[in-house]
């Protein structure tokens, strides 16, 4: 699976093409395996005409259009691709970028050219009230899954930490006295000796030098700045010991223990979702607390034209979203101008989807809701910060 982080998600808000040559693509896929997977190509190459029709209404040749589009173009019949497919795929261009990824949610069909990119179909992969993970641990594997409560993704993990026990035990840079026996707390159980690596006993202290190991690298590249929950899933004898390893700050206190070999990762991620659904909830209805208490205060907004200048200075704290509706228009924010229209216009933005990317940039929450469980009942509303994250921290680095 590819990972998506903030950091990408950063990237794509600050770039603006100018002229509707942000290309985004947005469409469900089928996983390697299905009856359905030969639809995949097929809809992409649909897609990309819808996009092609895009930027020639904004005024781009037929042949630069063709050869602009040309890097995803060749995704169509790259078939080792589609053997990885996620539960949906994003894809986005511009003059000077290309990327795709293939992400744990099933997104609706859509292909926009405007001169920013669209990021609201990706509120389920970062949202606060909707995304976890599963480590599945075991003596000879690891596996993490990125989950949403409708869909899930492997994440290749080759590279990043030690496959197995054996694996582990072939480190030479790990300064045991200072990183390893200071997690050591006697047991009194006898039972922790298990297998035999080659001439190697797999004793507690192999055991916790590989999820020191396994730690270290999720934590260096995939968890740095995360915040989403994550659930342990093995076998019941090695979850107190990858917790004596373990520095995430957010591991759920619940387990789902058993050999997590002999399931797949739908079944996992069911076994997850089970988990992490009262988690999640608690997230939402204390976020709405804390909105209903920004009211109380004044720290609040449900007006898109301010939530679109509050979010742009990084003051939105808070935002809630209706992901079943748009609001079209433009910003220049030069002069803190916001234009709302009662129908799209050539090189229009949906304004909530605006909102909502430099919102996630910024490091505020955002929770996706229907229209008809929106607070005030409203398409967007959002307590708001007394201060710029990013600024705060430029501050806090030079103190």
């Amino acid at each position: 699976m590819d990972i998506f982080t903030g950091n990408d998600l950063r990237t794509l808000v600050e770039m603006r093409s100018g002229g509707c040559l942000s290309v985004s693509i947005y469409m469900p896929t089928h996983r390697a395996g299905s009856d359905r997977v030969r639809e995949n190509p097929t809809r992409l190459k649909k897609l990309l005409r819808q996009a092609h029709e895009e930027l020639v209404k904004a005024g781009i040749r037929h042949s630069e259009a063709d050869m602009y589009l040309q890097p995803a173009q060749d995704l169509v019949d790259d078939g080792y691709f589609w053997m990885y497919a996620g539960d949906g795929l994003a894809i986005f261009v511009s003059r000077d970028h290309f990327r795709y990824y293939r992400l744990p949610a099933s997104f609706p069909e859509m292909a926009v050219a405007g001169d920013r990119f669209h990021v609201k179909p990706l509120i389920p992969v970062l949202s606060f009230d909707g995304r976890f993970y599963v480590l599945s641990l075991s003596q000879k594997k690891v596996r993490l899954l990125l989950c949403t409560r409708h869909g899930f993704a492997e994440i290749n993990l080759s590279g990043k930490v030690p496959a197995s026990v054996a694996e582990a035990l072939k480190y030479d840079d790990f300064d045991r006295e200072q990183q390893f026996h200071a997690h050591e707390r006697p047991t009194g159980d006898a039972k922790i000796i298990f297998g035999h690596g080659p001439g190697v006993k797999d004793t507690k202290q192999n055991l916790l030098r590989f999820f020191y190991l396994v730690d270290k690298g999720l934590r260096r590249d995939i968890l740095q700045t995360e915040s989403a929950p994550l659930i342990l899933a093995g076998v019941e004898y090695l979850l107190p010991i990858y917790r004596e390893a373990n520095t995430y700050r957010n591991l759920l206190d619940k387990e789902a223990p058993g050999n997590p070999d002999k399931l797949g990762a739908a079944e996992l991620h069911r076994i997850g979702l089970a988990i992490a659904e009262p988690y999640l909830e608690i997230r939402l209805h204390d976020a709405l607390s804390r909105y209903n208490n920004s009211k109380g205060s004044g720290r609040f907004s449900n007006q898109i034209e301010r939530l679109v200048k509050e979010a742009y200075y990084g003051k939105v704290s808070v935002l809630f979203v209706a992901r079943d509706k748009e609001v079209w228009g433009s910003f220049e924010p030069s002069g803190e101008k916001v234009d709302i229209h009662d129908q799209r216009m050539p090189c229009d933005v949906d304004l909530l989807d605006l909102v909502t990317a430099l919102v996630l940039a910024n490091r505020g929450e955002v929770y996706s809701l229907p229209a008809e469980k929106m607070p005030d009942a409203v398409p967007a509303s959002a307590a708001l910060r007394y201060f710029n994250p990013i600024v705060e921290e430029s501050y806090a680095g030079t103190a």
